[in-house]
């Protein structure tokens, strides 16, 4: 037998991080190995500076010996504290069950960054366009309107590398806005729209990266551009105002650190010696888009050998109301993912051609072409054509998403933007040069870049094509944050959508990093009475804000929802520490404003089931519903963090809540008060009801689906719980039903309808009625994508078991169906690949599973007894190779280690008996 194999090196959520915020990281992997049933008993890690040392299992920096320990995940560093501008490597080798001894793993590389505010000797900077006084000089717009958007900064300095040899060169950089960093002349990193979003009153995020090889000794040359961004540009449905969120210019930080071989160290960084300039971007902005006059170009202005005499010198900027603290980015950055080429439709009816992608995307046009000098192109994106082939542009409500490109008239010319983004399938361009010119039109995704972690796929196209939609609209909206959508003037980390679709984004993707970085977005939102925000980031002084700053049940809430979703999927019991007093200090503000149990005060902007179909949700059932479900969550978390004190506080709670639930909202026919499908999925999944109402209740909410003709009537809410509800009713063909609808309301309609990303309402559009509102009707909406969880969990039968978080512990219970014909799933946890999948022969059900090294897997086969099941095709029962089985009434378990894995059952539909009776 081999050896285990230690892969997938990771350090705090990241492959080999650039930038730390603590000297003290946590490393994780993951197992491969042949056989079954594998498992670590021991890990040894070793941290130092010198590749080739630690790959032979030497590090300087910390040796941890043989641990003996079957720990994967979030093992924390034992030496030293680790200091700033620190390149070190790490790897680690592992016993397994028989004592072998694995071979270390190729190292990863790890940079600290710079993690004390005396590391930076660098000043904000900015061009001095504003002049002292700080109010904006306008410039020309076009567009006959108020709004005066600015013109992007060209910054430049040369400096000099000492004739000696250089060891390493790092450049640490980040601006209040956004910025793109050059040296001599080539672009630094690939990263785009840096430094990402956060409150730039309290913290930005800076970027780091390895120049070495881009400098030689003499002149270089250090070259910026930068862009106004979320920080003073246009952010949330703010088109009409002038001013800024955070403040009123944008401003530049930067330096390089050289070391050399012979021990010196040299820093170039942003001060009052940098000039800087206007340039070809006119005017760049999120939600207007930007122009770009390719004539403005200045050729070799990033180079050491451009003539910078014209430059003005750049001024030294004061942040508002102070500098914010300085942290290394925590997520992967935001790149270009994919390119989509263009194909001609047909001309508008003002002559534009209109190009399709194929695809609804966020991110931006890529242009070539070839045409005279001063010709310029406008460029509108939109979702969606009207009935008469016309770009639809109403939905975007105040945002432009329109870019200009002025040739410069020299040769084939390429063009892509620098500070925008758009959400669009559809591009129009036009100008007077239409006819005449060249072009080649490509759309470029642009999202953070968190890795692929699942896949989906079954038997019917339309649900593929559902699964399709739901990864498209994640990567369309998981920008810096997650947004509720990319096209209109709004584009906001809405708390509530991200709480129902983060486990089906965990199953997409890997996002341990990108919610570490989003949960400090929310606590930095919090408010000082320990409220948490609808939207994060949020900032109360925005007088404009139409969003008020203290958040609605289930928005708010969202925050404590996600932290456990979080601790679920990814074992980061740090996390939960982190977040545990803001997390006690929100439901110490609803408590305060509700003694009488039923969470009647501070709703504050109660949105109830948002955009729900059909009858409404009480909105005052829904707040009450979700405290008690934080109450249940929050005495979870206390246990884990040994916390026997607020463990006994929010249980003793959750007792009180259920209890005021149920003698406000349930009669004594299980009725809960609405009588909405909504109403019964919350109850029933938050536990909130007893034996015999829960009973009642499944009754009533299978009642209220066929009075809907089969059809939901769910809104943002109510879409999570619906079929995982359904199945555990034992409702499974009616949870297919539903996800195999393909009329109104369903999730096959929008498919039927040319959906490829999903919609924000369900009659987004119909054939009745074409487009719903204008005011609110996003065609790429991730909230509704929350069906996704059941068909990675449920259908595929692949779920976390909270009691042993991080995949560490496998549920395995698929519901094999006709209506598919097969299914199959796969999720590289952090623990390793997981891969199940079903297909069914006649009367039988063959169930194939992969599970990773030193994972256990429980397998549940409803209404099967032992004898009935086979693996490898002999019987269950006694099998070698299981760890454990038994039955219940509701069929057998079996529980299993790593490796591939074939079982065998009838299929069988003891479940359908439930909703037989009700037909009855």
């Amino acid at each position: 037998m081999e050896p285990l194999a230690p892969t997938d090196l990771n350090c705090e959520h990241l492959v080999s991080p650039r930038g730390l915020n603590t000297s003290r990281p946590r490393f994780s992997w993951a197992l491969t190995a042949k056989g079954r049933n594998r498992r670590q008993t021991a890990y040894q890690i070793v941290v130092g500076t010198v590749r080739e040392m630690v790959a032979g299992g030497h590090g300087e920096l910390w040796d941890s010996g043989r641990v003996t320990s079957a720990e994967t995940l979030l093992v924390s560093y034992g030496g030293s504290p680790l200091s700033s501008h620190l390149r070190f490597f790490w790897s680690v080798r592992v016993w397994d069950e028989d004592r072998r001894m694995s071979a270390f793993a190729e190292p990863a590389a790890v940079e600290t960054g710079l993690m004390a505010g005396a590391d930076w000797t660098a000043k904000w900077i900015g061009r001095p366009e504003f002049g002292r006084g700080g109010r904006p000089v306008p410039v020309a717009s076009p567009y006959d309107n108020p709004y005066q958007a600015r013109p992007a900064d060209y910054l430049r300095r040369p400096f000099t590398v000492k004739e000696k040899p250089l060891r390493r060169a790092v450049a640490y950089a980040t601006a209040l806005g956004l910025y793109r960093l050059r040296l001599n002349g080539q672009e630094i990193g690939d990263q785009v729209l840096a430094p990402g979003w956060t409150d730039y009153h309290k913290r930005v995020e800076y970027q780091v990266h390895d120049v070495t090889a881009l400098l030689a000794a003499g002149t270089n040359s250090l070259a910026a551009v930068l862009g106004e961004g979320w920080y003073c540009g246009r952010v949330g449905n703010t088109l009409k105002r002038q001013g800024a969120h955070y403040g009123p210019r944008p401003a530049f930080l930067c330096q390089i650190v050289l070391d050399y071989a012979d021990g010196e160290r040299d820093v170039v960084a942003s001060d009052a010696t940098w000039r800087a300039a206007k340039g070809p971007i006119v005017y760049s902005d999120l939600l207007i888009g930007e122009k770009y006059d390719a004539r403005l170009e200045q050729p070799g202005w990033d180079e050491a050998s451009f003539g910078d005499a014209g430059w003005e010198e750049v001024e030294i900027v004061a942040p508002w109301p102070r500098p914010p603290a300085l942290d290394a980015a925590r997520s992967q950055p935001v790149r270009r993912t994919e390119a989509l080429p263009g194909r001609f439709l047909h001309r508008s009816s003002t002559g534009g051609r209109i190009y399709d992608l194929g695809q609804n995307i966020a991110g931006w046009t890529r242009l070539a072409l070839t045409a005279p000098a001063g010709a310029t192109f406008v460029l509108r994106h939109g979702e969606a054509l009207t009935a008469d082939g016309d770009l639809y542009t109403e939905n975007l409500r105040s945002a432009r998403a329109t870019d200009i490109y002025v040739a410069r008239g020299s040769g084939r010319e390429r063009y892509e933007p620098s500070f925008t983004f758009h959400g669009f399938r559809y591009v129009e361009v036009s100008g007077p040069a239409l006819d005449t010119a060249d072009i080649d039109l490509t759309g470029v995704q642009v999202n953070s870049d968190t890795p692929a972690a699942g896949s989906f796929s079954c038997g019917s196209e339309m649900v593929n094509r559902l699964a399709a939609n739901i990864r498209w609209s994640q990567r369309g909206n998981f920008l810096s944050i997650p947004t509720d959508c990319p096209q209109r003037d709004e584009r906001l980390g809405w708390l509530a959508d991200a709480q129902v679709f983060w486990p089906t984004a965990s199953y997409n993707m890997d996002i341990a990093a990108f919610f570490s970085k989003w949960w400090v977005d929310i606590d930095d939102a919090r408010q000082e009475d320990g409220a948490f925000t609808d939207v994060a980031p949020s900032r109360p002084h925005w007088a404009h804000n139409p969003y008020p700053p203290k958040g609605a049940p289930a928005w708010g809430d969202g925050a404590a929802i996600l932290v456990w979703t979080h601790y679920c999927r990814y074992a980061d019991k740090g996390l939960l520490e982190a977040a545990w007093p803001s997390l006690v200090g929100w439901m110490d503000y609803i408590a305060r404003h509700n003694p009488r149990l039923l969470r009647e005060n501070a709703l504050n902007r109660n949105y109830g089931d948002w955009l729900n179909v059909g009858p409404a949700t009480p909105k005052v059932m829904i707040a009450a519903a979700y405290w008690a479900h934080l109450a249940d969550l929050m005495a979870r978390m206390a246990s884990i963090l040994g916390l026997d004190e607020d463990g006994e506080r929010f249980t003793g709670l959750l007792g009180s809540l259920k209890a005021a639930f149920r003698e406000a909202f349930v009669d004594q026919d299980g009725r809960v008060e609405g009588d909405t499908q909504t109403a019964y999925l919350l109850a029933l999944d938050f536990g909130l009801l007893d034996e015999k109402q829960a009973a009642s209740a499944r009754h009533h909410l299978l009642r209220t689906i066929a009075e809907a003709d089969d059809h939901l009537a769910t809104g943002f809410l109510g879409v999570r719980h619906l079929c995982p509800v359904l199945s555990d009713a034992g409702a499974v063909d009616l949870a297919y039903r539903l996800l195999l609808n393909q009329t109104y309301p369903s999730w096959g309609f929008s498919v039927a309808n040319g959906a490829t990303t999903i919609w924000e309402r369900w009659d987004g559009w119909t054939p009745e009625k074409g487009f719903q509102t204008p005011s609110m009707n996003s065609f790429n909406h991730y909230a509704y994508g929350a069906v996704g969880e059941w068909l990675f969990a449920r259908v595929a039968g692949i779920a976390p078991d909270p009691a042993a978080p991080g995949f560490r512990r496998v549920i395995c219970c698929p519901l094999a169906h006709r209506g598919l014909g097969w299914a199959k799933a796969e999720h590289r946890a952090h623990v390793g690949r997981i891969a199940a999948g079903w297909t069914i022969a006649g009367g039988t059900v063959a169930y194939n599973l992969d599970i990773p090294a030193n994972i256990v897997a429980q397998v549940c086969v409803p209404g099967a007894k032992r004898n009935a099941i086979r693996l490898d095709g002999e019987p269950v029962a006694g099998h070698a190779d299981i760890i454990q089985a038994g039955e219940t009434a509701d069929g057998t378990w079996i529980e299993i280690g790593s490796g591939v894995w074939n079982f065998e059952w009838p299929l069988d539909r003891p479940a359908q008996r439930i909703r037989n009776a009700h037909d009855a």
